[in-house]
Order: C-alpha cells, then sequence, then structure tokens
C-alpha cells in the first residue's frame, strides 16, 4: 500500500513529465557563447561542429562549460567533454566528465564523476540523468546525497531540486552521527528534514537499540517520528516494543504506542500487552492500558495479570518494579488472585495486593485488608495477611472450614499449602472426619494464635495456644450461625478459572 509522502512524489514525477509533453513544442535555441578553436566535421556522416577550449554555451537560464564539445546544431543539441560544469540560476551547478544535452527535451544525461550541487546539500554519482523541465535528476548506477544531517547511498534514485526532495531505492543506507538506516526505499526531505522508509528498514542506534519498520515517517534532526505497520524497537538488553504504530521522541526519551502494544524484557521473561503504552528511556519505564495484561513465563507456568493500568520499571537488572492499578485479577495453573491494585518488587521478591485482595491456592481462599506474597523465584514460598485475616476450604457442597484473626501468616511448599498462623484473636471452625472420611463433628475455636497444618491439600490438624477454648457440636445440629465466621464470602464465582477470565469484570 503506497503511503502518502509516496504518492506525492510520484504525483511530483508524474508531473514533470506532463509538463515535458506540454512544453515540448515550445523551443528555443541553444546558444554557443565561447570557443576558442571551431571546426565542422562531416566524417562521421553526422554534420556537427568541433569546437575546443573553454566552450560555454547558454540555453534560458542555464550556463554549461566544457574543455570541448560536437555541436549538433541543427538538432539544438551537443555532447560536451571535460571539465563539464552547469550553473542552472544561483540555485544549481553539475559537475562531470562528460554530458550530451538536448536543448528541445532539455534533458541532460551526465556521466563520469557527476557531483550535483544545490547549495544545502550534494548529489554524487557516475551516470545521472537530469530534466530541466521539472527540475529532477534521476540516478541509476549507485549514488550519494551528502546532506548537512546525513548522508545516504543507494543504488537508484531521484532527486527533485526545486522541493528539495529525494528518493532512493535498493540497497538504501542513510549515516547520521546518532544512527544508521537501511532500507528497500526511502524519501527524504531536505527543507522538512523529514525521512520516509518504505518496506523492510532497520534503524541502528549504535548499540544501544534497533528499530524494524516497513513505514516510517522520521524526523533526521530532532531524532523523532512515526513508525507503522506493526513495527518494533529492539534494545540490546533485550528489551523490546512491538505495535500497530510508534510514535517516539528520542531527544526526550519516550515513545508511545498504540493497538497491539507488546512491551518485552526477556531478561526478566515479562511481556506487557495492550492497546496503548508510553515507554521512558531513564529510568527504564512503560506504562500500559486499554485491555492490558503481563505475562510472566520463566517458570514452568506463565503467569497472566490484567489491570485497568500497568506500570514496569526497571531501575537496574536487579530493582524492577510491577504495578497494577483498578480491577487487577491473575491467573496461573496453581495460584489464582483479585484486587484493586498489586505491586510487584523484584529486589524483595514480594507481591503486594492492596483493596479487597484475595487469593486463591489449590483448594484454599485467603483475604484481608491486604495481602504480602513472597515468592521464591518463580514459585510463591509464604505469604502475610494483614487485617481482618480469613481463610476458608470448601469440605463439602454446604460446609467451609475458616480461619479468621487479626493477620496471618502461610507457608507453602512446592506450591501447595503446608501450615498456616493465625495471629491475634484467632478463631476457626472446621469440621473434623473419621478414618473412613465421615464427619465427627463441627468445631469451633478460639484463642490469641492458631496453628493449622495442610497435607494433601486437606485440613490435618489444628494447633491452639493454652488459653484456647471451644465447642465441639454434634454433627448437623450447630446453630447456622455459628458455621460462618464474621467477614465470611465464598468468591468462587469470580475466581480466574482460564487466562481469558481475567478480563472478565464483576
Amino acid at each position: 500500500m503506497l503511503n502518502k509522502l509516496t504518492i506525492k512524489y510520484i504525483a511530483a514525477l508524474l508531473i514533470s513529465m506532463a509538463c515535458s509533453f506540454a512544453f515540448a513544442e515550445k523551443k528555443t535555441t541553444v546558444i554557443l557563447e565561447h570557443s576558442e578553436t571551431l571546426s565542422f566535421d562531416k566524417a562521421s556522416g553526422r554534420e556537427f561542429q568541433v569546437l575546443r577550449g573553454n566552450v560555454r554555451f547558454r540555453h534560458e537560464n542555464a550556463l554549461m562549460y566544457c574543455d570541448s564539445a560536437y555541436f549538433y546544431d541543427g538538432q539544438n543539441s551537443f555532447d560536451a567533454f571535460g571539465h563539464v560544469r552547469v550553473v542552472q540560476g544561483d540555485s544549481l551547478s553539475m559537475t562531470a566528465h562528460k554530458m550530451f544535452y538536448d536543448g528541445n527535451t532539455k534533458i541532460m544525461r551526465v556521466r563520469g564523476n557527476v557531483v550535483l550541487d544545490n547549495k544545502t546539500m550534494q548529489l554524487y554519482t557516475e551516470q545521472l540523468d537530469y530534466y530541466r523541465i521539472g527540475d529532477y535528476g534521476y540516478f541509476f548506477d549507485g549514488g550519494k546525497l551528502v546532506d548537512p544531517n546525513f548522508e545516504i547511498v543507494s543504488k537508484f534514485g531521484y532527486y527533485y531540486t526545486n522541493l528539495k526532495v529525494s528518493t532512493f531505492k535498493t540497497d538504501v543506507v542513510l549515516t547520521n552521527p546518532d544512527f544508521i538506516i537501511k532500507s528497500d526505499t526511502l524519501s527524504s526531505n531536505s527543507a522538512t528534514n523529514i525521512a520516509t522508509l518504505v518496506g523492510p528498514s532497520h534503524v541502528y542506534y549504535g548499540d544501544k537499540y534497533t528499530v524494524y519498520t516497513t513505514d516510517a515517517r522520521m524526523n533526521t534532526v530532532t531524532n523523532s517520528g512515526q513508525l507503522y505497520n506493526y513495527s518494533v524497537i529492539t534494545s540490546n538488553d533485550g528489551k523490546r516494543i512491538t505495535a500497530d504504530s510508534i510514535h517516539f521522541d528520542k531527544a526526550a526519551g519516550i515513545a508511545k504506542a498504540f493497538h497491539n502494544v507488546d512491551v518485552q524484557d526477556s531478561a526478566r521473561s515479562v511481556s506487557m500487552k495492550g492497546n496503548y503504552a508510553i515507554c521512558h528511556q531513564t529510568p527504564q519505564s512503560a506504562m500500559v492500558t486499554d485491555s492490558a495484561y503481563i505475562m510472566e513465563f520463566s517458570g514452568k507456568d506463565t503467569l497472566f495479570l490484567h489491570a485497568d493500568s500497568l506500570f514496569y520499571t526497571a531501575f537496574d537488572s536487579v530493582n524492577k518494579v510491577m504495578s497494577a492499578y483498578h480491577n487487577v485479577r491473575f491467573f496461573r495453573k496453581d495460584m489464582q488472585g483479585k484486587c484493586d491494585s498489586l505491586n510487584y518488587v523484584t529486589k524483595d521478591s514480594i507481591i503486594n495486593m492492596y483493596v479487597a485482595p484475595v487469593l486463591w491456592a489449590n483448594q484454599s481462599q485467603m483475604t484481608g485488608d491486604s495481602i504480602k506474597l513472597y515468592m521464591n523465584g518463580t514459585n510463591p514460598d509464604w505469604f502475610h495477611i494483614i487485617g481482618n485475616a480469613l481463610i476458608c476450604q470448601r469440605e463439602d457442597k454446604d460446609n467451609f472450614s475458616q480461619l479468621a484473626g487479626k493477620e496471618s501468616k502461610g507457608y507453602m511448599k512446592e506450591n501447595d499449602l503446608r501450615q498456616v498462623d493465625m495471629l491475634g484473636n484467632a478463631i476457626s471452625v472446621y469440621f473434623p472426619k473419621d478414618d473412613n472420611g465421615n464427619l465427627v463433628g463441627i468445631n469451633k475455636a478460639e484463642g490469641s494464635m492458631m496453628s493449622i497444618f495442610m497435607m494433601n491439600k486437606k485440613l490435618e490438624k489444628i494447633k491452639m495456644t493454652p488459653d484456647s477454648q471451644g465447642v465441639m457440636y454434634p454433627p448437623f445440629e450447630a446453630p447456622e450461625e455459628e458455621l460462618f465466621l464474621k467477614g465470611f464470602t465464598w468468591q468462587e464465582s469470580i475466581r480466574p478459572k482460564k487466562m481469558k477470565d481475567i478480563f472478565l469484570k464483576y
């Protein structure tokens, strides 16, 4: 698909061609103004004047100089040899070894060490066809454009003198003090300092990062621009930004990405996805929103976490912080959770869950005012529930083992909950069973501290402090109000069961 700037160049070319046809009949005469010697030659079967010594021609506003020439007076054209120089007005000059000029079509075919100088830039090539009607040149045997801000080389190219626009094709390389561009097709506007890339293109910013794109606009002075068509920015330390479109400002160290955004940190096996992102270079950070979620895939199972907004900051290779705000939900096969905001600090390996947090691990549900989850590598090691701690586990359709207190600490092994310590005003409701699995009774106990021990994902025993007291009700005879502790809610209906559930709103 053609972009707007490419269409503009094609339109300019078509206009130039149209002008060539329109003015083809408006012929003006090429005038010989000076030559030290003049002779005639008919031996070749073509009559022409042989001119030698400081030869000078004039055609309209163009002066053309050379050491010697064959002047085809009847055809209004000439061949120029040696120290060829063309001066057109006060804006264009050109030098070469030889040139053929047709005064009727106003086409110059310039060959050998060609240099076209447009004051602000120079074009170097071995073969150039220059069309004075339309004021553009075409090179087809390799060329180099030198601008105050960059150099461009390619195999083929057009340069539009009045527009100060050039288009390069095949093996294009633009070199700037800050970056190098390699592209299939590149258009440069010297007036606006805008370079347009079309086709597979790479931009190399030293050993810091690389840009891949197939459609881009870049300001070669400010190092800012826009990337389209699913472009990629990759840093040398493993970070990568991919999106349908990316707007970047290198001077400010900011990049904004839109639609199908993927911000990756392969060193930490983390990928943030969404439809809008802002990334900062110093410190390295990213904010992702609009259907945002994060993937952490360093372990055996991938963690998926969604929130309205996700923030990720890498202060150094060890200290990195990930924050999630509003409607936070996460899913991993062995662990799920929800809260309103979440913070993860890699340096301390702590996941902090705030505002109505719920943490599920196998058959257990944990709630409180806030929850701290301490990680051992990629696996949960232990947790700390602060304020209104409540841990529940379903025993059967109607009965739930419960443990409540001011705070709680739980310890895990191989991702299974093995021990829970309930601290401060500890209360428990559990349903002991005999060896055959029959319900023995309903036990409710209170104390300053209690510990429960799990085995095979089931409650094995409860250890209470000496000051604890309780009551055992026969099966099915406990008052209903004794079966549920204050604040009990069973939230299985909002528990993420698969990755896509993290996007559900309740």
